[in-house]
C-alpha cells in the first residue's frame, strides 16, 4: 500500500475541511440555503475522505494486508457514505434548496450523480470481491472521487455567490 499517497489525500481534504471552516467562521450566521447547502457538502465529503484515507493506514498496521484490508475499509467507508447522502438529502435544508432550483443548481446532478455512482460502484466492487487484485485502486478511486466532488462543491459554491455591490457613500 501506497501510504503516502493516502496520507496526501487526507492533507488535501484537510485543507477543504479548512476552507470550509474559514468560509463558515467568516459568514457569521449563514442563511442563504445554497451557502448551507455547498458549505455541509463540502464539509461531509472532505472528512469522509480524511477519514477514510487514513483508516488503511492505521489496520494495515495490525498486521492486516490485501482483500482483508480492503474489504472492512470499504464496507465503512461506503456506509458512512451512504448516511452522509441520505441524511444530507433528507434534510429540510435541502428540500427547500430543490424547491427553488437556480439555472447553475440545475446543472448538479450532471456533475453529481455520476461522482456519486463512481463512489459506491468502486466500494461496491471491493465489497462483492469482484475484483480482488485492484481492491487498492478502486478504493483510491472513491477517495479521488469524493476529492473531486468536494473540490466540485467547493467551487460552485463559490461561484454562485450572490454579492451586492458596496454603495459609495463618499
Amino acid at each position: 500500500m501506497d501510504t503516502d499517497l493516502f496520507v496526501h489525500f487526507a492533507e488535501i481534504a484537510g485543507i477543504f475541511v479548512g476552507f470550509g471552516a474559514l468560509i463558515g467562521l467568516r459568514s457569521a450566521h449563514v442563511t442563504d440555503l445554497h451557502d448551507v447547502i455547498y458549505l455541509k457538502s463540502v464539509l461531509m465529503m472532505a472528512i469522509w475522505v480524511v477519514i477514510f484515507a487514513l483508516v488503511p493506514i492505521i489496520v494495515q498496521q495490525y498486521g492486516v494486508h490485501d482483500h482483508a484490508l480492503w474489504l472492512p475499509c470499504a464496507v465503512a467507508a461506503l456506509v458512512t457514505w451512504l448516511l452522509g447522502a441520505i441524511g444530507l438529502s433528507r434534510s429540510a435544508d435541502m428540500r427547500a434548496f430543490n424547491k427553488n432550483l437556480e439555472p447553475l443548481y440545475r446543472f448538479l446532478p450532471v456533475v453529481g450523480v455520476p461522482m456519486h455512482l463512481i463512489i459506491a460502484s468502486s466500494l461496491a466492487l471491493i465489497i462483492i470481491g469482484a475484483l480482488p487484485t485492484v481492491d487498492e485502486a478502486l478504493y483510491m478511486t472513491a477517495l479521488s472521487t469524493g476529492l473531486v466532488f468536494g473540490g466540485y462543491a467547493l467551487l460552485v459554491g463559490v461561484l454562485s455567490q450572490k454579492h451586492q455591490p458596496e454603495s459609495d457613500e463618499s
